[in-house]
């Protein structure tokens, strides 16, 4: 209805611009239409019959968001899931957990099931569990609302809840909606030992009450990630909640080259540079540290001279010497054991 007086070109598929717009009402729907003919306008300028084509609706789904997700703290990127190197398995999990939800959810509905309603990705710091929820947000084509660590407590009776009420308000009005927790052991730590008057308590009590309770939280998925998953409320875990624990290991030698593949993608590697013999090399690097040697060579060549065409073997050996690995053993060796017991 909205473009009925509009000149669409031939190649605009109205149904894939209804399908990227999730959590749109009708005024922004307007408003995408409008920005778009600006952009056709301004494309066009000397055509007497401008139209209004795809790359036009790109464009405007670009700068229009719903009006719901003013405040959202994470942008759809341009990643997807295929961009993530290697955790295969990890990637099958997360798309039947976080994607079938907000993308199928009358066949839940048909087969009498109830969906999942959250996944807790946890793992070393740097192996990728952030990197994963922004791949999720451009794969699914959801809307996203992000919360980091402890971003919803307050000093102030009362007002912690109610962020954690307006967040889940806001999630259910945008919907389809991925809700995400980073660092959930700061938001939602186990009850009954906080020195802070009860605050942290109550707001566990205010994310069981909007994730399982009487209001019912359709089309809607929540995503916590943390380093400390034995802090979190045993009660957050249990099914129902943050049913699907993932966890998210160091990468070995092959997931390394696919990291380091992935991190150089758009950099002019030289022929000298063997990515399988280093990823051979790197073993305690996470997959942040894997980004950063990637980054330092570019770097390395850069200083070299700032005219540099391709990043060489000799470059990628200098940052080797100034990169070293950010994991801990013990802290990784915690987390595995602990993936295991959970498995068990």
């Amino acid at each position: 209805m909205l473009t009925r007086q509009v000149p669409l070109a031939e190649d605009v598929r109205l149904d894939e611009v209804a399908g990227r717009t999730p959590g749109f009402v009708a005024a922004d729907l307007a408003a995408l239409v409008r920005e778009a003919g600006v952009h056709a306008a301004l494309r066009q300028k000397s055509a007497e019959t401008p139209t209004v084509a795809m790359a036009d609706f790109d464009a405007a789904l670009e700068v229009v968001r719903p009006t719901t997700m003013a405040a959202s703290t994470l942008e759809l990127a341009s990643v997807t899931l295929e961009d993530v190197g290697d955790l295969v398995e990890i990637k099958e999990t997360l798309t039947e957990s976080v994607l079938w939800p907000l993308t199928y959810p009358d066949t839940f509905a048909r087969l009498g099931v109830r969906p999942p309603r959250g996944v807790l990705l946890y793992g070393p710091p740097g192996c990728g569990k952030t990197y994963l929820v922004t791949a999720l947000a451009g794969t699914g084509r959801a809307n996203v609302l992000s919360v980091k660590g402890a971003e919803l407590l307050s000093k102030w009776v009362g007002e912690s809840e109610r962020a954690v009420r307006e967040l889940f308000r806001r999630a259910r009005e945008a919907a389809p909606t991925l809700i995400f927790l980073d660092e959930v052991d700061a938001l939602a730590p186990v009850r009954g030992q906080a020195t802070d008057g009860g605050t942290t308590d109550r707001v566990v009590a205010a994310l069981l009450t909007e994730l399982d309770g009487v209001e019912a939280l359709r089309n809607v998925v929540v995503v916590g990630a943390t380093n400390r998953p034995d802090l979190v409320d045993p009660a957050l875990l249990r099914p129902g909640r943050l049913e699907r624990l993932v966890y998210v290991p160091p990468p070995d030698a092959p997931a390394r080259v696919e990291i380091l593949r992935a991190s150089a993608r758009n950099v002019p590697l030289a022929a000298d540079v063997d990515l399988a013999g280093l990823a051979a090399e790197l073993d305690g690097f996470s997959a942040a540290d894997c980004a950063a040697l990637v980054r330092e060579a570019a770097l390395a060549a850069m200083r070299e001279s700032l005219t540099a065409s391709t990043v060489t073997a000799a470059h990628v050996a200098t940052a080797r010497r100034r990169v070293r690995p950010s994991l801990d053993p013990a802290q990784v060796a915690w987390l595995a054991a602990y993936a295991e017991s959970r498995r068990g």
